[in-house]
């Protein structure tokens, strides 16, 4: 399978082909752009990634833990009287279960982000060209599939502020 990369020199002109696209019925779009453009994202279809969901549950979830493995040891397992305080003081477990909650979610959001980003990839297919070299520095591009939805490159090649077609396998 292959994929196609349309060439753009000007970021308005990628996402006024990314809208004609999309409203011509072309899925499975993705852009290469040097920086972060808002507006590709609605005519793209980005869904949010779950890191964020993802750290908070595993912090909610290592800091109930933490909270439990203290109150256990602290009432069940060896129950100190250290100044006559109750078994269960709950004021000295916060510090450890804030501590390890901030752990975990650090860890998690880390597999998450390696996760949803497809690392470790050592290779993907828009780097097998040279024309792609100057993605991070002044080109824009359209990465589309190579399937029925996409018109023909006669009809690619009209896209106002296109500069270049190129053919990547995939």
């Amino acid at each position: 399978m292959t994929r196609l990369l349309l060439v753009f020199d000007d970021p308005a002109a990628l996402v006024a082909a990314a809208r004609q696209l999309r409203g011509n019925g072309v899925a499975d779009m993705d852009a290469h752009v040097p920086f972060h453009m808002p507006e590709l994202d609605a005519v793209l279809d980005l869904t949010e990634p779950p890191v964020r969901a993802i750290m908070l549950g595993a912090a909610l979830i290592v800091g109930a833990l933490t909270w439990g493995l203290q109150w256990w040891t602290a009432t069940r397992w060896y129950s100190i009287n250290s100044g006559g305080r109750p078994d269960n003081s709950w004021q000295i477990f916060t510090f450890a279960v804030f501590e390890m909650g901030v752990l975990a979610a650090a860890f998690a959001g880390l597999i998450a982000m390696f996760a949803c980003c497809g690392l470790p990839r050592l290779h993907h297919p828009f780097f097998a060209t040279a024309t792609t070299e100057r993605a991070s520095d002044d080109l824009f591009y359209l990465s589309l599939p190579d399937d029925d939805t996409v018109p023909d490159r006669i009809a690619l090649s009209r896209l106002s502020g296109l500069r270049q077609i190129v053919e990547v396998a995939s």
